[in-house]
């Protein structure tokens, strides 16, 4: 099996070729791209977690808005956050 920066390193490679089954216009990895230079030069990958560092203690809403702790979470195997902004123009 292969690990995960190969997997990204693939999917990368299939999503800016254009083929199926992403069918990605070349603008699309053009924006990722950039989008990605963006976030290197604010500087957070040198605030993000490395490999072994502990997760801080955390709580999060599900879609139901009940409260989950992350050790809840993990029990399900590999867990990744994403945080959104909130759209204020739908509140």
């Amino acid at each position: 099996m292969a690990g995960l920066q190969e997997q990204l390193d693939a999917f990368k490679k299939s999503f800016e070729s254009g083929a199926p089954p992403y069918n990605a216009p070349h603008e699309a990895g053009e924006t990722m791209r950039r989008a990605a230079a963006e976030l290197e030069a604010t500087g957070i990958e040198r605030r993000a977690l490395r490999v072994g560092e502990r997760v801080p203690s955390f709580t999060l809403f599900n879609q139901d808005y009940a409260q989950i702790g992350w050790t809840h979470l993990l029990g399900g195997g590999p867990l990744v956050v994403i945080r959104q902004k909130a759209d204020r123009a739908r509140s």
